[in-house]
């Protein structure tokens, strides 16, 4: 039996259906008398909520997934030569993109009758950072039989509890759609030499490093522009107060006048 193609089957289900689906295949397998492959059948482990949401993603959008893995191979070369200007015009659009995709698998989810909460969508978010930043959370993503949703933290990428992320227990073929044209990664791929892991390290650092001064320089903008506001509501509310003096003692004045004996 193809244990490959049938993980790419189960990991294309809705999690409620995936158990059953899986017993199924291994029942067969073992009517087939293919002790080996139930054994990788029955390995294969049930997606988290969050998990099957960017499995899902994957699989009704692999243009999208294929834009952002893309994008942070891009991130990554910048931050290798240097090259500011670019991280500078990169990096607005990880967050954009992001948020699209995200949006994208909540909406299509809905639609689908499956009710996202926003605990799951944050973690999906977490998953499409996680790709962005670690080429190897990259290559989870893209084969969509993921089990866990992934977070990078600064030591490299961990699941939902925690743990060192890790595949399902077989070699995965990346999910592809009928629709979907042959990308560049796929033709150039096999002749890039190997990344050498501390220059890779090092991207990844930088790619983060860009996004916490963005969101500093962003955090920095909004604090000055509270505090303009902040100063332009005290000189009012000084003005106010002078008013409020002066129409009170012109309010004295005119009562004094009021008690005078004609």
């Amino acid at each position: 039996m193809d244990v490959d193609q049938v993980a790419v089957e189960l990991y294309g289900l809705r999690p409620d259906e995936f158990t059953a689906a899986r017993n199924r295949a291994a029942r067969a397998a073992n009517r087939a008398g293919d002790a080996r492959s139930v054994a990788a059948i029955m390995a294969l482990r049930k997606p988290t909520l969050a998990a099957w949401l960017a499995n899902y993603l994957v699989r009704i959008d692999p243009e999208g997934v294929h834009q952002l893995t893309e994008l942070g191979e891009q991130l990554r070369r910048a931050h290798l030569s240097a090259d500011g200007a670019a991280l500078r015009r990169l990096t607005p659009y990880r967050h954009q993109l992001v948020q699209d995709l995200v949006t994208t698998a909540r909406q299509r989810a809905t639609t689908d009758g499956r009710t996202v909460t926003a605990a799951v969508a944050d973690r999906l978010t977490e998953t499409l950072d996680a790709a962005l930043v670690d080429p190897g959370a990259a290559q989870m993503l893209r084969t969509g039989q993921l089990t866990s949703a992934l977070r990078h933290i600064g030591f490299g990428v961990v699941d939902e509890s925690g743990e060192p992320a890790q595949l399902a227990p077989v070699q995965p073929r990346v999910v592809r759609t009928s629709r979907s044209t042959p990308s560049r990664r796929s033709t150039v791929a096999p002749t890039r030499p190997r990344a050498d892991p501390v220059r890779q390290r090092r991207a990844e650092l930088g790619v983060r490093a860009e996004q916490a001064a963005a969101e500093y320089a962003g955090a920095e903008a909004d604090r000055a522009e509270a505090e303009s506001l902040l100063d332009a509501h005290q000189h009012h509310i000084a003005d106010l107060e002078a008013t409020i003096e002066r129409l009170t003692e012109d309010l004295e004045q005119a009562r004094d006048r009021l008690n005078r004996p004609t």
